[in-house]
């Protein structure tokens, strides 16, 4: 169960979030959208290899490249997002969860705004390396070539949206959104 569950969250308690939080969250289920998307494409283009190999003798040309260089990059960049919103990353607390509510929040807002820096500055790098690929339209090296260079910017995209949900992270966390699950909220009752 996640710490921010979507449906009982802000809405329920009459917390409404600035247009610009809600903007990046409805992205990042998109984005998801996105991910799925390429799930089905993956699993599609390998079933497509392996039945032509075993009944036809003739293998999907490239599947192996289109599922490193195309799908399996689409598919987690793309999720990232929409998993920090659900806030169902792994997150090892043995030592936030001693931490009175306040604390805690101003703790794990202030690593997302570190968050929110790096993913910021790998975003960048990220799309200086996507233009320069671009620029000379990068191709694997198999035959015939498949070209990488448009879904470097899926990485890129995937990237700069998730420093903007680490951002919305950041808000919510300072400004008492998060955490909300039930041991935080009668906590805050008794004190």
């Amino acid at each position: 169960m996640s710490e921010f569950d979507r449906d009982g969250g802000e809405a329920a308690q009459g917390r409404r979030l600035p247009v610009i939080i809600r903007i990046v969250d409805r992205l990042s289920a998109i984005f998801a959208y996105g991910a799925a998307a390429a799930a089905i494409l993956l699993a599609a283009s390998v079933f497509i290899d392996v039945t032509g190999r075993a009944f036809f003798n003739k293998p999907f040309t490239g599947t192996l490249e289109m599922t490193a260089y195309w799908w399996m990059p689409m598919l987690t960049l793309l999720a990232y997002a929409f998993t920090e919103q659900k806030q169902e990353h792994i997150k090892v607390t043995i030592l936030l969860d001693t931490l009175p509510v306040g604390m805690r929040r101003i703790v794990e807002g202030s690593f997302s705004l570190l968050a929110t820096g790096l993913l910021v500055a790998l975003t960048w790098y990220t799309w200086v390396d996507a233009a320069r690929s671009a620029r000379i339209q990068e191709t694997t090296a198999a035959t015939p070539p498949i070209a990488i260079w448009p879904f470097k910017f899926f990485a890129v995209a995937g990237l700069g949206l998730l420093a903007l949900q680490f951002a919305a992270t950041t808000f919510r966390h300072f400004a008492g959104h998060l955490p909300q699950t039930e041991e935080y909220d009668s906590d805050a009752d008794l004190g």
